[in-house]
């Protein structure tokens, strides 16, 4: 057994997950003790965005990495899209439209509740997608696993041979109120189904 093996995925998630919580009800305390009423209620609904997502550890399933690693993609997706909205809130100007606080990452949900990360390696301009670099292996297999972003998988080698970056691709899938996005809906029940059923063998 690997020392990745041995890892506690589920406890390293909730972790994960929880300092997260902690950290943005201390931002909406300190905007609250400054009398800063707008900021504390954009931390507030960033505290209500972050417990949405699913506290896979309380199944009781270790988790495996490849686990681990999605569910810390779905995170960043969210606590990356709050930064975006925070700034817009927050500002006296409003960003352009697309504006993103990083240029180099975008996150595509799938209507059947797939998440694609994608980011540009700022070396040589390579693409890493979902922790992986963009070969023609690993783009075949993100194909076969997330069919309807199949479309941006191939825009993103095309861009790739081409040095064209995020050239041609959606600006990616927002965050928008405290609601549960469908997309991440889908992916909770999938992921909690598959755990679920590992519990029960």
């Amino acid at each position: 057994m690997t020392a990745a093996e041995q890892l506690n995925w589920a406890a390293l998630l909730r972790f994960d997950q929880e300092r997260g919580l902690e950290g943005r009800r201390h931002d909406a305390e300190a905007a609250g003790r400054r009398g800063d009423a707008r900021a504390r209620a954009q931390y507030l609904q960033e505290v209500a965005q972050l417990d949405m997502l699913p506290k896979l550890w309380e199944l009781g399933v270790p988790l495996t990495e490849e686990e681990y690693q999605d569910a810390g993609r779905v995170r960043s997706w969210m606590t990356h899209e709050q930064a975006s909205a925070r700034h817009e809130a927050l500002s006296r100007y409003p960003s352009p439209p697309g504006w993103s606080r990083d240029p180099h990452i975008r996150y595509f949900w799938s209507p059947d509740g797939h998440l694609m990360y994608v980011t540009t390696a700022r070396d040589d301009g390579r693409f890493v997608v979902n922790h992986g670099f963009l070969t023609p292996g690993r783009a075949d297999r993100l194909r076969r696993d997330m069919p309807q972003l199949a479309h941006l998988v191939t825009l993103y080698e095309r861009n790739q041979k081409a040095g064209r970056r995020h050239e041609g691709a959606p600006p990616g899938t927002p965050l928008v109120g405290v609601g549960i996005p469908e997309p991440l809906r889908l992916w909770r029940t999938r992921v909690e189904d598959v755990l679920r059923r590992r519990a029960a063998e």
